[in-house]
């Protein structure tokens, strides 16, 4: 894009100017504010804070430099430092308040030494007197890169947006009327190129009153205040966006600085778009042509994954199974058919041999007891399926120790119940 030379005029109240010894201070000169539509262009917030602090140390000459050719040139050009500069330069460069501000030092000793600079100190006494309080005019130089866009700021459309912009000066208007027009300031600049580039000139009003806003009449007005000062939605965005399409384009998606719309012919572009302060949106910058892809990120831990699926392929490989050109539903089937089988068949098979073996020592201990309990059982008053109930342990001892168990010994050499009156006779009594 190329770069547009642009003289900003504005006005600064005598009350603004102060002396302190042979040094003059010229304050809060202001260049633009924000969201101000000059010429039908568009000043954007961003874009003059963002260039603010390039006025500082900037010259602040006598009028906007010329050179023999009556072409304008830079104010650092060595013609221009020898024809314009008064001892004046910017500082205290900021942007505050919605303004692009600056402060204008001048050197009243080296300002006398030109008939220019005698001027702009005689006008600068007579401001601080009292004597003469018209306001002293300024006009800012500078550079930008002007991007085409449709849209509405403070009740003006615009038609392109100001965008890098560079400063080269700040110049003070001695012979400048109370109202410049754009006509005053017409002419050709001659740039480090040598290339000559048509320079515009344009107002900025530093009154308090604020330019008449006409964004809220009639119904879309309306429909606009239900969200002004507030947060705007997608949905009003994308709304927004769409009026400002050219018949046969359409939105698509809309992102928080870029829209992709279609045309009629189906193709994709993507475009810049900017939202002021106000709520207002424009588009910015040239379309640019783009496909649509679609891509997912994984919501599993894809390292874990990944570390899973070089171990499946090296079992295969292992096993002597090419894996090549196999797909992840193809590996697993697979690993699990040739690899994860074989291995848990064979568990089964060393689980199914360890039950044999615990079951085969039941059954030997399960026989001795039974033998146990028949024996013990002769010479018990408890049956052998009492006895079967007690472990094989406590079998053992019982039979080890007769007098720990409810055995009762063999009764021989006993007499039974009732053998005690055995021979008596009960008539000889």
């Amino acid at each position: 894009m190329s770069t547009k030379r642009v003289h900003i005029v504005a006005a600064v109240n005598a009350a603004n100017i102060s002396k302190t010894g042979n040094t003059y201070t010229i304050r809060d000169v202001c260049g633009a504010t924000d969201g101000i539509v000059m010429n039908g262009r568009l000043y954007p917030a961003e874009q003059l804070a963002a260039g603010a602090p390039g006025l500082n140390g900037k010259p602040a000459p006598a009028g906007h430099p010329k050179n023999s050719a009556g072409k304008f040139i830079s104010a650092a050009n060595g013609e221009a430092l020898a024809t314009a500069w008064i001892g004046a330069y910017c500082t205290n460069a900021r942007h505050e308040g919605g303004r692009t501000l600056v402060d204008i030092i001048v050197n009243g000793e080296m300002a006398q030494a030109t008939p220019k600079g005698k001027a702009l100190v005689e006008r600068l006494d007579a401001a601080i007197a009292g004597t003469n309080a018209d306001a002293v005019h300024v006009s800012t130089g500078l550079n930008l890169v002007e991007v085409v866009a449709n849209g509405e700021s403070l009740g003006k459309k615009y038609t392109s947006i100001a965008t890098n912009l560079q400063y080269d000066h700040l110049a003070i208007l001695l012979d400048q009327p109370g109202a410049g027009t754009p006509e005053q300031g017409v002419g050709m600049f001659l740039n480090s190129a040598g290339d000559e580039a048509e320079v515009e000139t344009v107002e900025v009003t530093n009154a308090p009153i604020a330019p008449e806003d006409k964004r809220f009449d009639g119904a879309m007005g309306w429909l606009r205040g239900l969200f002004a000062n507030k947060d705007v939605s997608f949905d009003q965005i994308t709304s927004q966006l769409q009026a400002l399409m050219a018949e046969g384009q359409w939105i698509r998606e809309v992102f928080t600085s870029y829209v992709v719309w279609s045309n009629r012919d189906g193709k994709l572009w993507r475009q810049d778009y900017h939202k002021a302060e106000n709520g207002s949106l424009a588009l910015v910058a040239q379309p640019v042509e783009v496909t649509r892809q679609v891509s997912y990120e994984p919501v599993t831990n894809q390292q874990e994954i990944d570390t899973v699926k070089d171990q499946i392929i090296a079992a295969l490989n292992a096993a002597g199974i090419k894996t090549e050109g196999l797909t992840d539903t193809q590996a697993l089937s697979a690993y699990n058919s040739v690899v994860k089988k074989p291995v848990e068949d064979e568990l089964a098979a060393e689980k199914g041999k360890s039950k044999k073996l615990e079951d085969d020592k039941k059954a030997v201990e399960n026989a001795e007891r039974d033998a146990l309990a028949a024996e013990l059982a002769t010479n018990s008053q408890l049956t052998v399926d009492d006895l079967k109930l007690f472990p094989l342990e406590r079998l053992k001892a019982f039979k080890t120790n007769a007098a720990a168990a409810p055995v009762v010994v063999g009764n021989s050499g006993q007499k039974a119940p009732g053998d005690e009156f055995a021979g008596y006779d009960l008539n000889k009594l």
